[in-house]
């Protein structure tokens, strides 16, 4: 069984060092897997497992043999020693019960002769007491038990966890190999608007392909500007927000912001990232304050934060765009 098809372009230097931990028979105890969302981590993480987990003695360390038992039970999702946990749901962190039952597993014996896998997907999300929890299990954990991490904001993972693991980022692909795998791979639509949106992430401009967002971040604008212009209200495009929150909203809003700063500077198109928005962005700068853009930004910036943890989201769309309205 290959897993190079789930190997993506730009994970390649990853890979390579993910094996050769493998066929140097040097096993890192704990990994911190980063990079931005969208680059496909969690899926680059199951195709190590998987090979980790391979009963195949004469494996070359560059596919599992799909035949095994170890092959068969995680195929199915079924291997006992393949742990996998993240928030239950959207609104909820990694909190401290998940982390205890995770370190009683720890405990127990592998099941097989290889290893057991833990994987922590979006790690940034433990709160406080789930991490000092999780960081006991870091100091002392078993043999031939390695624990994975993987967050899309390295900033959020304490520095106490982040200095016991062997850190791999996975790089943002250029924006011509990018656009390459998404010709490939029957990606429709404004392809260099959607990895613009998508910060140069193939597979989140892809999925923003399939649910048309192009549309809603153009609706987004126009909400944006008729608020600023006092012709819409706080109430209505807070709850666009949060309708919409599949897609990195606020990302987007930064974007703009930063450009407005930029036109408000120089008046010129160059460097202005949403040259399709330059014209209305143009008009709107045209009462703004520097200094007072600025700090908006800053207000951005840490919504965009807040927003990666449980909160009452429509409240901090409200209090954003208050400020919004007022710069």
């Amino acid at each position: 069984m290959s897993v190079s098809s789930d190997i993506l372009p730009w994970h390649d230097t990853a890979w390579q060092l993910l094996k050769s931990y493998i066929s140097n028979e040097r096993i890192p105890q704990a990994l911190l897997l980063t990079g931005q969302a969208g680059l496909g981590k969690a899926q680059l993480v199951r195709s190590f497992a998987h090979l980790l987990l391979c009963e195949s003695s004469n494996s070359s360390h560059d596919s599992p043999c799909g035949k095994c038992r170890s092959c068969i039970l995680f195929v199915s999702g079924t291997h006992p020693d393949f742990i996998d946990i993240k928030p239950e749901s959207e609104d909820k962190d990694i909190g401290i019960d998940q982390i205890r039952w995770l370190l009683s597993k720890i405990r127990l014996t592998v099941h097989y002769l290889q290893y057991r896998i833990i994987v922590v997907q979006q790690a940034d999300q433990m709160n406080r007491s789930a991490a000092n929890s999780f960081l006991k299990g870091l100091e002392e954990p078993p043999d031939r038990t390695v624990i994975i991490l993987i967050t899309d904001q390295l900033s959020l993972i304490p520095a106490t966890i982040q200095s016991r693991c062997q850190k791999i980022v996975i790089e943002t692909p250029t924006t011509d190999r990018a656009l390459d795998w998404l010709n490939k791979n029957d990606t429709t639509g404004d392809l260099s608007l959607l990895l613009q949106m998508s910060r140069r992430a193939p597979l989140l401009a892809r999925e923003y392909a399939e649910c048309d967002a192009i549309t809603i971040r153009m609706q987004l604008f126009e909400k944006f500007v008729l608020l600023r212009r006092k012709k819409l209200s706080v109430v209505v495009v807070a709850a666009f927000c949060c309708e919409h929150n599949q897609f990195d909203l606020v990302a987007w809003m930064i974007s703009w912001i930063v450009d407005l700063m930029k036109i408000n500077q120089t008046s010129s198109v160059v460097g202005v990232e949403n040259v399709d928005l330059y014209d209305p962005l143009k008009i709107l700068t045209g009462d703004l304050d520097l200094q007072h853009l600025y700090d908006f930004y800053l207000v951005a910036l840490e919504l965009h934060l807040q927003l990666k943890q449980p909160l009452n989201k429509n409240l901090a769309y409200e209090g954003f765009f208050i400020k919004w309205a007022a710069v």
